[in-house]
C-alpha cells in the first residue's frame, strides 16, 4: 500500500511537473521570440514609411512586415495554447491528482466571470499549493474554496498532513514567485501552519482587475 501510494505520488508530481515545463517553454518563446519579432517589426514599419518613392520596395517591404505580424500572431497563440491556466480547471486537476493518493479533496470553487488574468494566477495558487502538500505532507485531506462574498476574492487551499509547527518550505522559489504573480493583479500571499498539522495557504485579490 505504501509503494503504491509513493509511485502515485511521482507519477503526480511527474505530471505537474511536465505541465510546469511547457508553461516555461511557452513564457520563454513568448518573451525571446516576441521581443526580437518586436523589433522586426518596428523596423520593417519605418523602412516601409521611408521606401515611399519606391512602389517595389514599399511593396516587398509591406509583405516583409504582414509576414512579421502573422508571425507575432503565431507565437502569441502557441504562448497561449501552452499557457492555459485556470482557477476551475487547476481545481478540478487537484482534485484527481490527490484522489489517486487517496486523499479526499473537496472542491468549491465557482471562477464564473473571472477575468482571465485574475482566474489563471489563482490557478497558479492552486498548483502550488497542491504541489507543496504533495512533496511535503501526508495529507489525506484537502479543502480548495474561493470566497467572493464582498471584498477581495479570498482563495484558500488547506490540507492536512504538514509536518510540525515550522513553516514547510515552497518548491524552490516557488512561493516568493507566487507571491510576485499574485501581487500583479493586485494581491497578497500568505500562510499559516497550524499546531494540529493543518496548512493554509491563502491568497486575496481585488473584486475588479483591469487586464
Amino acid at each position: 500500500m505504501v509503494l503504491l501510494l509513493r509511485i502515485r505520488r511521482l507519477r503526480a508530481e511527474k505530471e505537474r511537473a511536465v505541465v510546469q515545463a511547457h508553461e516555461e517553454f511557452a513564457r520563454d518563446v513568448h518573451d525571446l521570440v516576441g521581443h526580437w519579432l518586436w523589433l522586426a517589426s518596428i523596423k520593417s514599419e519605418l523602412a516601409y514609411r521611408r521606401a515611399a518613392g519606391d512602389a517595389r520596395l514599399r511593396g516587398d517591404l509591406g509583405e516583409a512586415l504582414q509576414a512579421v505580424r502573422h508571425a507575432a500572431h503565431a507565437v502569441r497563440n502557441v504562448s497561449t495554447i501552452h499557457r492555459q491556466v485556470s482557477l476551475q480547471g487547476e481545481s478540478t486537476r487537484a482534485q484527481t491528482l490527490l484522489a489517486g493518493l487517496g486523499a479526499d479533496c473537496s472542491v468549491r470553487v465557482d471562477a464564473t466571470g473571472l477575468p482571465r488574468e485574475v482566474s489563471a494566477t489563482l490557478g497558479a495558487v492552486v498548483r502550488e499549493g497542491v504541489t507543496n502538500m504533495m512533496r511535503h505532507s501526508t495529507v489525506r485531506t484537502c479543502v480548495i474554496e474561493l470566497d467572493a462574498r464582498g471584498g477581495p476574492l479570498r482563495l484558500t487551499v488547506t490540507n492536512d498532513g504538514a509536518p510540525g509547527r515550522n513553516p514547510r518550505p515552497a518548491s524552490g522559489d516557488g512561493l516568493g514567485n507566487l507571491r510576485d504573480r499574485v501581487a500583479r493583479v493586485g494581491g497578497t500571499v500568505r500562510v499559516i501552519t497550524g499546531e494540529d498539522g493543518w496548512f493554509t495557504l491563502i491568497a486575496e485579490v481585488p473584486q475588479k482587475f483591469s487586464e
